[in-house]
């Protein structure tokens, strides 16, 4: 214990010290952190940065690359897929697609974000942005994230290349294998991958058993690319995700099966022109199938047997142009839309009754077209500018009559919704010199209110413990973005810190209503989505990194985020202070480090509002070492990880039901690439 404390105590003077730091090496456009075959991108920085890991971060699962990311935290049910957010912003407030592909999915209570379908073996690169912008594929007012598919290459100097791996933790028992192989030739090239994944409840610190936190998936994919002619090239893609048996602790069901199918059809040009640099279109198709299940729990914490499964189906196309306007402008325009529709449905068992059929999502469907055009200028050698709009037209509306009959009895008039929406920003860096930068950004956003947020019947937050309903009178709600960062390097040092503000009008959130009885068992009471007239979100993100010798790096990231309502109540799911630093060293081809993570409490909650509880702080150490062997004709990566070496129990802020985190787990991950 008391070397716990010491180590702690240690660890908080250094983030104290390097307060001026963030882990999220940023500014204005671009952030790339650099893994092993997998790149993860933020809109912050107008120039790119690398940092590189190794092969094992194909073996962890997206979720965890996810939270290392700086500015997102998840949001846990249980083990798997966990939903992220963005600076606290989460759901309907960010857009997430793959490859500019929107996905929706399909689960009432959201166990089911489009980032659990896919996984770090068929992605090239995650793109992570925090507001409007061009790299969002959407209206939006937080940013979101793109994950960028990996391709097969044309003409590789070998023609066969692959890898094949496998993984084994010893809490949960996990295990997972997985595999890709690509074959290139100069006009044609393939590639196909796949993982499977299985792991058994978890114990958290202290060796309590997590119950109902097991699962099992499959993820598999193949690409292809064929060159009709010189700078014409045609790019096919599917993925297949099928995960079963997941349990979900945090909640009153678990999911028998999730199921997503992903297909993609791409043309790209790439001219010998000074003018048009590129030209893609991409048309795609995706369909999500969801079932929760209780069957597996005990009766006693099953009052009524229901089943509950829903679809969502996505079709839709993008066409995207780079243009050279002259040597110091470069224009990009996007036209893209999509039409998704939203099914879930509920069948209650009461014993000696007849079953009870409800629709929860009522066969809602969504139909967006919009266009994006940004321009990057090179006003001089030290001031550079990144200014965009993009316009949208939304349309929603129930396309079933038995949706339209169930809605009525609530909702008086017509149900169709459209409106028009106006994303627009302006991003800017100086370079006073070689070591000192400085940006700044603003930009007004915009969304319409999910289908969930306009048409849900009776749909259960186990937050808050609120059955909610819809509102088809919801106004858009809008944000001011705003930052300015600085940035500071020097041989050995790199300093890097920015502060942020959201400022919301029509913020949504739920607002009880009192003549309404719960569908829900144990329910507290009924919610409606309604409109809060303003709202605001700020916080500061800060980086220092620190190289004195060449085997030895040190890193320290730290953020903060605050937010509340007009009625001065904190805005939920806003994670408190957190701290992670990582000391590496390389020494004759191993590579070791120790990762120490703190976060404080968050007392700063509203329970009345927005049912929040608080949350105690913790103190975690990670570690690890690695090697890459050489044994012509491959390379062997062999990877070692303890986490949470103390056995603390803990759980993060944005934890549903403060459901623990795993205690100590050790990681043993072998690939071997030819």
């Amino acid at each position: 214990m008391r070397m716990k404390l010491i180590i702690g105590a240690a660890v908080l003077l250094f983030n104290l010290i390097g307060l001026k730091s963030r882990g999220q090496e940023d500014s204005l456009s671009k952030k790339s952190i650099t893994l092993h075959e997998v790149v993860v991108q933020s809109d912050t920085r107008l120039r790119n940065t690398k940092e590189k890991r190794q092969g094992a971060d194909l073996q962890i699962s997206t979720d965890q690359l996810l939270e290392s990311i700086a500015g997102v935290n998840m949001i846990r049910r249980g083990g798997y897929a966990w939903e992220p957010t963005v600076r606290g912003l989460n759901a309907g407030q960010i857009n997430v697609t793959i490859s500019g592909m929107a996905i929706f999915g399909a689960c009432t209570d959201r166990m089911d974000p489009a980032s659990s379908y896919i996984e770090p073996n068929n992605l090239q690169s995650i793109a992570v942005s925090y507001g409007a912008n061009n790299q969002t594929y959407g209206s939006t007012i937080g940013g979101g994230f793109n994950f960028k598919l990996k391709q097969p290459r044309l003409d590789n100097e070998q023609k066969i290349t692959g890898l094949a791996g496998v993984g084994y933790e010893t809490n949960a028992h996990s295990f997972q294998t997985l595999a890709a192989l690509e074959y290139s030739d100069k006009r044609f090239a393939v590639r196909g991958n796949g993982i499977f994944r299985r792991a058994g409840n978890y114990t958290a610190g202290g060796g309590k058993e997590v119950s109902f936190s097991q699962y099992s998936k499959w993820n598999g994919g193949i690409g292809a690319v064929y060159q009709l002619a010189p700078r014409h090239h045609l790019y096919a893609d599917y993925i297949q995700d099928e995960g079963w048996d997941i349990g979900y602790p945090a909640l009153l069901m678990d999911v028998a099966f999730a199921k997503a199918k992903i297909g993609s059809l791409t043309y790209q040009y790439k001219p010998d022109n000074d003018r048009l640099h590129s030209w893609e279109t991409r048309w795609y198709y995706n369909i999500i199938n969801h079932a929760m299940d209780d069957t597996k729990r005990p009766k006693d914490q099953v009052p009524v047997h229901m089943d509950m499964p829903g679809t969502s189906q996505t079709v839709g196309f993008y066409s995207e142009a780079k243009w050279g306007l002259d040597s110091r402008n470069h224009l990009t325009t996007r036209l893209n839309g999509y039409s998704n529709r939203l099914h879930a449905e509920m069948t209650m068992y009461p014993e000696n009754a007849a079953p009870m059929f409800m629709l929860t999502i009522p066969d809602a469907c969504r139909d967006v077209i919009g266009l994006d055009v940004s321009n990057k200028s090179e006003v001089s050698p030290k001031i550079e500018l990144i200014m965009g709009v993009r316009t949208e037209y939304s349309g929603s509306s129930i396309y079933s009559a038995e949706g339209k009959q169930l809605l009525s009895g609530i909702h008086q008039g017509s149900l169709n919704r459209s409106h028009l929406l106006l994303n627009a920003y302006v991003n800017g860096q100086y370079r006073f010199s070689d070591r000192w930068m400085v940006y700044t950004n603003i930009a007004k956003g915009m969304r319409s209110a999910t289908l969930q947020e306009l048409y849900g019947f009776y749909l259960f937050n186990r937050m808050d413990g609120y059955d909610y309903i819809g509102n088809p009178e919801l106004k858009n709600e809008s944000s001011w973005n705003l930052g300015t960062g600085a940035r500071f390097q020097k041989k050995v040092i790199t300093m890097e810190g920015q502060v942020f503000a959201y400022l919301f009008n029509n913020y949504i959130a739920g607002h009880p209503l009192a003549d309404y009885s719960v569908m829900t068992t144990g329910a507290y009471g009924v919610k409606q989505y309604s409109n809060i007239s303003s709202a605001v979100l700020y916080g500061a993100e800060a980086t220092v990194l620190v190289k004195p010798l060449s085997f030895l790096q040190v890193k320290s990231t730290n953020t903060y985020n605050r937010g509340q309502d007009v009625k001065r109540r904190p805005l939920p799911l806003i994670a408190p202070f957190r701290s992670e630093s990582t000391i590496s060293v390389i020494v004759k081809g191993y590579r070791f480090d120790a990762t120490p993570v703190y976060s404080a409490a968050q007392n700063r909650v509203s329970y009345e509002g927005y049912g929040e509880l608080p949350s105690k702080a913790f103190f975690i150490m990670n570690t690890g070492i690695g090697k890459t062997v050489k044994i012509k004709p491959v390379d062997l990566d062999l990877n070692l990880r303890v986490l949470n070496i103390f056995d603390s129990y803990y759980y993060e802020h944005l934890d549903i039901l403060k459901i623990p985190r795993p205690g100590r787990n050790i990681e043993i991950h072998a690939t071997i690439r030819f």
